[in-house]
Parts: structure tokens; C-alpha cells; sequence
């Protein structure tokens, strides 16, 4: 039984570490690919995501105005804090980001707004020996309103 144990932990542990590495590259494309984003780089932004999410890019890009963009000049999104769900497995991370100062989503017909502090959940998944971030839509902040 003893000897059971102790397999058993050696085994977490070297799963601990080998995916430190994966979790380290997960987080950094997501941190990268968000940057980028929410910056309104969505050419940047292209180079992380999965070849099915480009779409969601070019939706972005086409509603992204010369108004944005100049509310964007006088302060960038700032992307910190990247965390993981427990539902990790070995090809995919869900990275929760917080974003602030990131172009917050406006009816049609309004002017656009900066958000001052939102919470995304980004899911990356390994293809091809890198992780890319798939995108199922545009990004939605998870932080509930006030109102």
C-alpha cells in the first residue's frame, strides 16, 4: 500500500511539473493574444488563435471605427492576472484575464466607451505543438454589473 502511495505521488508530481511548462505557454499566448485585442492589433492578435477563430477577428476589425481607435491612442487596455480553471486538461486552458481600459461594447449607433476593469475567460488549446487561443465569439467580460 505504502509503495502504491508513493508511485502515485511521484507520478502527480512529475505531471505537476511537466504541466507548469504547458500551463507557463498557455498563459502566455493568452496574455499575448489579449494585449493584442484589446489594443485593436487584431492583425497581431492572428497570430495566436486557432485558424477557425480568424473569423471572430475580422468581425472585430470590421467594427472597430476610427472613434475606437482614438479612444484607444490615449489609453491602452492593460491585460494582467492570468489565472486558471481547475478544468485544465492536457490540451486545453481556460486563462481568466483581467482587462482594463479595453473597448467595452456599445449598441449600435452609441459612441463607443472604454471598460474600466473586466474579467475575460480566454480558452487555449494545443494544435500542432502550440498553443493557440480559440475564439467561439468575441470576447465577453464575466464581471457582472453593479446595476
Amino acid at each position: 500500500m505504502k509503495t502504491m502511495i508513493g508511485v502515485l505521488a511521484a507520478m502527480v508530481m512529475a505531471g505537476c511539473s511537466v504541466g507548469n511548462a504547458d500551463d507557463e505557454s498557455a498563459r502566455e499566448t493568452a496574455v499575448t493574444w489579449a494585449d493584442a485585442y484589446f489594443n485593436c492589433d487584431y492583425v497581431e492578435a492572428s497570430q495566436y488563435v486557432t485558424e477557425e477563430s480568424v473569423k471572430w477577428l475580422r468581425l472585430a476589425a470590421s467594427n472597430t471605427t476610427e472613434n475606437d481607435l482614438a479612444l484607444l491612442r490615449e489609453e491602452n487596455a492593460v491585460v494582467e492576472g492570468a489565472e486558471f480553471f481547475a478544468s485544465a486538461t492536457d490540451t486545453l486552458r481556460v486563462v481568466q484575464l483581467r482587462v482594463s481600459h479595453y473597448l467595452a461594447a456599445t449598441p449600435l449607433g452609441e459612441d463607443a466607451s472604454l471598460g474600466a476593469d473586466g474579467l475575460f475567460n480566454v480558452t487555449v488549446v494545443l494544435r500542432n505543438g502550440a498553443w493557440r487561443v480559440r475564439m467561439e465569439g468575441l470576447p465577453r467580460s464575466e464581471k457582472q454589473s453593479r446595476d
